[in-house]
């Protein structure tokens, strides 16, 4: 929550902060950090997504040490690299608009090497060795610097892009250091773990396969995702639409991160990776998948609801009326959250399974999303071409995925389940529409949305998406009787 309302307040004072050229220049910058981490880091976070926590159950304190040192000292090799080829490759890469960011955009690669290690510990050290409670107040101090920083230089005068990427390095190096110190804190506690004599780590080879087949999938994936979409959008469309359609992005990425699975997937991945490894298999592991899967749809839908009835207004009020005229694109943006909510789990079951070749096909075939979105472009379709992109890319990834994982193993899918999840929502959201609410303040957002999440918690009443074991699991996870339909 705190992670949650901290990054919020962040996108909303910047927006209004930075003039529209310097946001747009602010959004291009992240996107190519976003592309830049996933490719250095070589699949090795499915690596640590597999292996620490069967390393955590059956390996020796030493060995665990040794096996996470390894990791960190495998990504830093790999960022470094990464960041050292990007700046000889500066004078080329940037654009004409970009000239006058040069500085900007070199001191943002020494940024780029501290953040990468941090969410990297964060996320795939951390995560899987159930140490989250250091992980968030590794990014809550983050968070809580940046916003010192920035309110430093507000009250010293105006605020440009030069003091957003320094206070954001001063930032992360206190994150990464917490992070560091949660680490290393944790396997000092754990150095005379005793291991399971019968046990044997496994070789790096076989390691190495799983990121490799993950590598790949996610390179090719990073063809068409929305960061990619963003230097499709500053070349064709300018740094304003560039703008807008970065604004949209964080808000989109805000409820992606937020979403069961995703805020969740620190607990759920090694939980679901521990069960497969011991006694459950894939029983337990389809069981876990499609309750976690209806979780994120279930806290989806509503949001879907009340972003299609006033996504404009929202927009408007969020961003100070400096977007005014978003029409429906958050809405449609949001629609990508539904097949993306059930890809990450999707992967986790094909990494458990060791069918992580899967994914790559499931990327391939996404890849068709990115001459589409040029054809739209060039058709001029304006943001909706990246858009419609960015959701049929979701849904060829995760069909995929979810249909060879259904032939090739016991994997199955809750259709029914996610089915009357999607009709409770299109029965809100054709129910609410004919009321017709005029919004013009916060009240008036906020009333809206109170009374489209009602309608559409009234209607999953009567149609129960949940069965009682879920709802039974669901109510011993949160210690209180919630879930009753």
């Amino acid at each position: 929550m705190a992670t949650a309302l901290l990054t919020f307040v962040t996108l909303l004072w910047l927006v209004r902060l930075l003039s529209t050229g310097e946001y747009g220049a602010y959004v291009v910058l992240v996107a190519g950090m976003e592309i830049t981490l996933a490719i250095t880091t070589l699949g090795l976070p499915w690596v640590t997504a597999r292996y620490l926590p069967e390393f955590r159950l059956y390996a020796s304190g030493k060995m665990l040490m040794h096996f996470v040192w390894q990791v960190i000292a495998w990504i830093a090799l790999f960022l470094i690299a990464g960041a050292l080829l990007l700046l000889a490759a500066v004078p080329w890469l940037l654009p004409s608009e970009f000239l006058q960011y040069a500085d900007v955009v070199k001191l943002y690669l020494l940024l780029l090497l501290i953040e990468g290690l941090g969410r990297y510990i964060r996320e795939s050290i951390l995560g899987p060795l159930m140490q989250q409670g250091w992980a968030q107040i590794s990014q809550v101090v983050r968070n809580l610097v940046f916003l010192l920083s920035i309110s430093i230089t507000v009250s010293q005068g105006t605020v440009h892009l030069y003091h957003v990427v320094s206070a954001e390095l001063v930032a992360s190096v206190f994150g990464t250091i917490l992070a560091l110190y949660g680490m290393t804190r944790y396997l000092h506690m754990y150095r005379d773990l005793q291991g399971k004599n019968s046990w044997q780590p496994p070789e790096w080879s076989e390691m190495w396969r799983i990121a490799r087949y993950m590598y790949l999938g996610n390179l090719v994936t990073q063809a068409y995702n929305p960061q990619v979409f963003v230097f499709l959008i500053q070349r064709y469309l300018g740094l304003e639409a560039t703008a807008l359609f970065g604004f949209l992005r964080s808000l989109y990425g805000q409820v992606a991160n937020y979403l069961p699975a995703t805020l969740l997937s620190n607990l759920i991945r090694p939980k679901l990776m521990a069960s497969f490894v011991g006694t459950g298999g894939m029983t337990e592991l389809t069981r876990s998948a499609n309750l976690v899967g209806k979780l994120s749809m279930f806290a989806l839908m509503p949001i879907l609801i009340f972003v299609w009835l006033a996504g404009s207004e929202l927009i408007n009020l969020l961003s100070g009326g400096k977007f005014n005229e978003a029409d429906s694109y958050l809405a449609g943006l949001l629609l990508a959250l539904i097949p993306l909510s059930q890809r990450q789990l999707l992967e986790i079951v094909a990494v458990a399974s060791e069918k992580s070749h899967l994914c790559s096909w499931g990327a391939v075939l996404g890849m068709l999303a990115l001459p589409m979105a040029y054809l739209l472009l060039e058709s001029g379709q304006g943001l909706w071409s990246v858009i419609t992109s960015i959701i049929v890319s979701q849904i060829l990834f995760s069909g995929t995925l979810l249909i060879a994982l259904t032939h090739t193993t016991t994997y199955y899918f809750d259709v029914i389940g996610f089915f009357k999840l999607i009709v409770a929502a299109v029965i809100g959201f054709v129910f609410t529409q004919q009321l017709a609410f005029s919004i013009q303040s916060w009240l008036d957002l906020l009333l809206t949305a109170i009374f489209s999440c009602s309608l559409f918690l009234l209607i999953s009443f009567f149609i129960k998406p949940f069965y009682m074991e879920e709802r039974e699991r669901l109510n011993r996870l949160f210690n209180r009787k919630i879930f009753i339909w």
